[in-house]
């Protein structure tokens, strides 16, 4: 009997300990990735936007954040605007296994309703997705643009911006970016510190994507200043044409603005991007 009891004890000392200390490590692991701090996502928007885009006053982790929204001149730049309310985001790993994530963004000062996106690894790139369900809906002051700089900075644009995304899908490959969905900004009553005629007008700017190439739209929905323009983004580069004309009546109250818009060419200024 004791020398069983001897040979069971000196098996289990035999017994390879490696499945409990690799449980160990693996939950150690996943609570460092769990409760990571949102800094991590904050540093990682800095870097993919060159500065201009930063998340401050990081707070929770980076599966369940938030931060306030500022936008730069970039790293170079001086000028920066802080948008109003704070960004919540919270990201699901449900379907991490397929490559895959999802986002909630809500920003309840600037839209009603959350923006949901399902982050996709791709061969050679990735996919972000705007969750089927209603367009998203947002509205912000115009005067936050001067926070990215030139021209901003100069123009110094007052009014209020109406942002509408319906099935949005951006995506890289090869170096490129692809556009899906429609992407639609009503600017209303805008003004700008270059001309004393306030407001200037209303105007409509539609991206409408078609994957390889994204078809840009600008139109004036009301107003003294008039503006118009076609646009297409390869993937690489925006190219732009338009015009910029005053009503009948407001040329000279206008004079100073077209003069900074673009060339004159006879009742109307081209401009080209």
């Amino acid at each position: 009997m004791t020398r069983l009891v001897r040979t069971a004890r000196a098996a289990t000392a035999r017994t390879p300990r490696w499945p409990a200390l690799a449980a160990v490590l693996l939950g150690a692991a996943w609570a460092l990735v769990a409760y990571a701090p949102a800094t991590w996502v904050a540093n990682a928007v800095a870097h993919a936007s060159a500065r201009r885009l930063l998340l401050c006053d990081a707070q929770g982790s980076w599966l369940d954040g938030s931060a306030r929204v500022v936008l730069s001149a970039g790293a170079q730049g001086r000028d920066a605007a802080v948008l109003p309310g704070t960004l919540h985001w919270e990201l699901g790993l449900r379907r991490i296994w397929r490559g895959a994530l999802d986002l909630q963004l809500r920003w309840p000062r600037l839209a009603q309703g959350p923006l949901n996106w399902r982050l996709q690894a791709t061969i050679g790139g990735w996919k972000l997705r705007q969750l089927a369900g209603e367009p998203w809906q947002a509205a912000l002051p115009a005067a936050l643009l001067q926070g990215l700089g030139t021209p901003w900075n100069t123009l110094a644009p007052r009014g209020m911006l109406h942002l509408e995304l319906q099935r949005a899908e951006l995506s890289s490959s090869a170096g490129r970016l692809n556009l899906q969905g429609l992407v639609r900004i009503d600017a209303l009553d805008m003004s700008s510190r270059l001309s004393t005629l306030a407001p200037l007008g209303s105007y409509r700017v539609l991206l409408q994507g078609r994957g390889a190439t994204a078809e840009l739209r600008l139109r004036t929905l009301s107003g003294a200043l008039l503006l118009t323009g076609d646009g297409v983004w390869n993937g690489n580069r925006l190219q732009f044409s338009g015009t910029a004309r005053a009503a009948a009546g407001r040329q000279q109250e206008l004079a100073t603005l077209l003069g900074l818009l673009g060339q004159p060419d006879g009742d109307h200024v081209r401009i080209a991007l």
